[in-house]
Order: C-alpha cells, then sequence, then structure tokens
C-alpha cells in the first residue's frame, strides 16, 4: 500500500470523525463521540466497498432501531426486554442477510437503553446518520496519480525483458516469478482505480493490461519450446525471441520486431519441405509457436493504436 494513501485515510479519519462528533455535540445528541467512531469505521481504500458496507450498516441500524423501539415500548427497559432485543434484531438482520451491520446496530441500541428515554430511538438514528454522512462524502475524495503503479509497470516490464534472456541461455524460466509480481500489480490497480482520478491512472491500467495478456501468450509459447527438440529451426526462434530482451518497454518495439517476424516466416516457407514424418510435425509445431509470438507483438502493437486514437 502506498504511504500516501495510508496517510490520506489518516487525514480522511481525522476529519471525518471531528466533523460527526462536533455535529452531534453541537446539536446536543447523547452518545456524540460514537458519531465521530461511525464516521471512522465507515472510511477505508475502497470507495465501491465503502459504500456497500455502510449502506448495509444503515439499513442494520434501522432494522435493530425498529425492533428496539418496539419492544421497550410494549415491556419498557427491563433486563429480559434487553435480551429479546437482542435476540430479534440478530435474527432479523440474519434472515435479511444484514449482519454485517449487527455491530453498529447493537452499539446504537445499547445507547438507547442507557438512555432509557423516549427519544432514545431516534436520538441513535441521528448519530447513525451524522457519522455516516462525512464518511461517504470523504470518500469522493480521490487522489491526483499514484506511483506505486508507475514502479510496478517498470517492474513488470524489466521482469518480461528478463525472461527473454532465458531464450539466449537455452533455460526454463519459472513463470511464478512473475505471476507473483503480476498477482500484486492486479491487486493495486484495483486499488488505484478506487482511490485515484481515473483519467490520471488508466494508460498505466491498459499498459499494464496489455503485459500481462502478454505474459499468458508467452508462457504458452515458452512451452511449445520446451517440448520441442533442439534444431536449427528451433534454434532460429530462440535466437529472434533472445533479441526481445532490449526491446521491452513503453516505446513501440513490437511493430519492428513484427517486421522481423514475418522475415522469418517468409524464410521458413522457403526451405525444403520436410524429409520425414518427425521433420513435418517438429517444423509444424514451430510454425505454430511463430503464430503465437504475432499474438505476443499483435497485442502491444493494439495497445498504441489505442493510445494513438485516444490522443
Amino acid at each position: 500500500m502506498e504511504k500516501k494513501l495510508r496517510l490520506a485515510l489518516y487525514i480522511k479519519m481525522l476529519v471525518g470523525f471531528g466533523v460527526a462528533f462536533t455535529v452531534a455535540y453541537l446539536l446536543q445528541l447523547p452518545y456524540s463521540y460514537t458519531a465521530g467512531v461511525i464516521a471512522v469505521l465507515h472510511l477505508w481504500y475502497s470507495r465501491d466497498t465503502v459504500f456497500k458496507a455502510a449502506l448495509t450498516r444503515l439499513l442494520a441500524s434501522v432494522v435493530g432501531l425498529g425492533v428496539s423501539a418496539l419492544l421497550f415500548f410494549l415491556f419498557n427497559y427491563e433486563l429480559y426486554s434487553l435480551f429479546l432485543v437482542v435476540l430479534l434484531t440478530i435474527a432479523a438482520l440474519y434472515l435479511l442477510k444484514l449482519e454485517y451491520g449487527a455491530t453498529i446496530a447493537l452499539v446504537l441500541i445499547g445507547q438507547q437503553w442507557a438512555e432509557q428515554t423516549a427519544w432514545a430511538p431516534l436520538n441513535a438514528l441521528f448519530i447513525m446518520l451524522i457519522g455516516t454522512a462525512p464518511a461517504l462524502l470523504l470518500n469522493f475524495f480521490t487522489l491526483q496519480k499514484s506511483k506505486l503503479l508507475e514502479t510496478q509497470q517498470s517492474a513488470l516490464d524489466n521482469e518480461l525483458a528478463r525472461i527473454f534472456t532465458y531464450f539466449e541461455k537455452d533455460e526454463q524460466y519459472d513463470f511464478a516469478q512473475v505471476e507473483k509480481l503480476i498477482s500484486a500489480t492486479q491487486k493495486n490497480l484495483q486499488i488505484a482505480l478506487e482511490n485515484y482520478r481515473v483519467e490520471n491512472v488508466i494508460d498505466t491500467y491498459n499498459y499494464i493490461t496489455t503485459r500481462i495478456n502478454q505474459v499468458t501468450v508467452l508462457k504458452r509459447i515458452v512451452n511449445q519450446l520446451n517440448a520441442q527438440h533442439a534444431s536449427p529451426y528451433k534454434a532460429e526462434i530462440m535466437k529472434y525471441l533472445a533479441s526481445f530482451q532490449t526491446q521491452i518497454g513503453t516505446i513501440d518495439y513490437a511493430s519492428g520486431l513484427k517486421v522481423e517476424l514475418e522475415a522469418l516466416v517468409n524464410h521458413y516457407r522457403t526451405l525444403p519441405l520436410p524429409a520425414t514424418r518427425e521433420e513435418f510435425e517438429h517444423r509444424a509445431l514451430l510454425f505454430a509457436t511463430l503464430a503465437d509470438i504475432k499474438i505476443f507483438l499483435d497485442i502491444k502493437i493494439s495497445y498504441h493504436e489505442q493510445v494513438t486514437k485516444s490522443l
């Protein structure tokens, strides 16, 4: 998690608590401190999660306060009625699939029990609303741009370039390394989309998505080549792929590499026909590998075409 995201959340929590507490205090509502706590509880990195959680807690509180208002009215503020309220509230929230909001609902019921007045349910509801409103408003504020995404974009490019060095060494690469990096990048992408201005994130998002798609194709290419025995034909492809290691970056290297690929394909087409069935199958599979390399390059070329159109 980026430090500035954590700092932004810290500031939002302070502001949210301060605003909610102050409003509740000025309105002379009992337990105004709880309004501040509710505001802090609603604040988190993910806007979508926060809004869904806030709605669930709000609905759960309304249900809980409705049940408690009715039962306390019928049975007064007795100890047995409190246990009955808790029992029925939890049951109702479970049936309505609102159990996530049970904690807040029970806290507000506890305040109602402690206050024991006719206005207690309404006061508790006001506390909930006052705590929720500033938190939701603060979650609309987003930061400008994520430096972490740019760093991970560069790290992904570096790891992709490193994969191509294995073609030069004719060694097998462990894709678990790049998959771990992709997993971390995807998590941060989601966080960035929810916390930064989308227009400042979308290009990096598209670039990283392009690389992730390329890695999927590259894995298939590597598996195909590993399954083939050594031959002059395979050696040419390996040499061609090894040249990619210095041509991975934000620049459109793919178009130039595609020209070289077409030349390599044409070279294969001019070769004499295979003399044996084994050689035929070998060359046919290598030809399929060349088709996957084209897909790999086309993914990056398509990205650059989309960037050009958006300018």
